[in-house]
């Protein structure tokens, strides 16, 4: 009897050894065909800006092509879903934007679970939110917002052009204590468009999307949502300065489906980061408006976790009632 189990404890070990070595291997020859990456989004926005400025020097690292696949649709839940159901082998990878953490509040029901069909791998790029107001206007700082808003109360209107600026702008109506109303825009270009003519008072948008309006003149930042002033406008004060903790950021993540190897997962997050490093890419990402990411795949989650409960908390107390 004991010699049987001895064989079976020893059969049992060696098969754990060899699925052990099989799982490294998968790793270290990891990829031997292309990777897809799926963009949730139309082609020609910032994450498949990022998508491609990533592209050249991941393909070269890897010896294989990264194909860039587009697949826009339903406030990017087309495209994420499409990875949500793919084989879990590192070979189809999503690339998305805080959307992410955003559509869990505005949805009833998604066709995927955000935290249990996807391994978050590494963010790619960030650029903080930034309220900003035409150039021309009275208003000149966020003391001024609040104090005119808190004046006549629903008074301020700030456009947004997607639903992550304008819970970000939610969020500010509930730490600053003020009723501030939200404005849809159908893009940044309109919104910022109405914003250098004067149309609407303040305007909430990531850093990327301001930047060129406020190089121009026509626009001000009254303040950026990062927890310290912004490499891109270091003269430009933060939110937190005078809402203290107040943080919002726009993100682009690098997502793989479930059951995809974790060593596999630790490879690419470990290349996008090496490929992040380079002062050549480091530059491109500076020139459209963001900072480049690469952090460890666990900080990563931590921070998908904790901005989806954030997001959840703000839209409860704005009233936004999941469609």
């Amino acid at each position: 009897m004991m010699r049987h189990l001895t064989q079976a404890a020893l059969a049992l070990g060696l098969g754990l050894s060899l699925g052990l070595v099989s799982f490294t291997a998968q790793s270290q020859t990891f990829p031997t065909k292309p990777v897809r990456l799926v963009i949730p989004f139309a082609p020609g926005g910032s994450t498949d800006a990022s998508a491609r400025i990533i592209q050249d020097k991941l393909s070269t690292l890897w010896g294989q092509p990264l194909v860039i696949d587009t697949k826009p649709g339903a406030n990017t839940i087309i495209g994420t879903d499409l990875v949500a159901k793919a084989p879990g082998d590192g070979y189809t990878l999503l690339l998305t934007s805080t959307a992410y953490v955003v559509n869990p509040s505005m949805y009833q029901k998604l066709p995927y679970d955000p935290m249990s069909d996807f391994m978050p791998v590494t963010m790619v790029s960030v650029s903080p939110f930034a309220l900003v107001t035409p150039v021309a206007s009275s208003i000149k700082s966020i003391k001024d917002v609040l104090a005119m808003e808190r004046a006549n109360v629903g008074g301020l209107a700030f456009g947004v052009s997607d639903s992550s600026a304008a819970l970000s702008g939610h969020l500010l109506n509930m730490m600053g204590k003020i009723h501030m109303q939200s404005v849809s825009y159908k893009g940044a270009g309109p919104l910022m468009t109405d914003l250098a003519g004067g149309h609407v008072p303040l305007g909430i948008a990531a850093v990327s999307s301001v930047q060129s309006q406020v190089r121009a003149g026509r626009v001000r930042i009254l303040g950026v949502g990062a927890s310290k002033p912004s490499p891109l406008f270091p003269d430009a004060p933060t939110i937190a300065a005078d809402i203290p903790g107040y943080e919002a950021i726009s993100w682009f993540g690098l997502f793989a489906p479930k059951g995809t190897p974790k060593d596999v997962v630790a490879k690419i997050q470990r290349d996008v980061a090496t490929v992040l490093k380079d002062p050549e890419i480091q530059k491109r990402f500076f020139d459209i408006g963001a900072e480049v990411g690469g952090q460890s795949s666990d900080d990563f989650a931590a921070r998908v976790r904790s901005d989806m409960d954030l997001w959840a908390k703000v839209a409860k107390s704005a009233g936004i009632k999941p469609e």
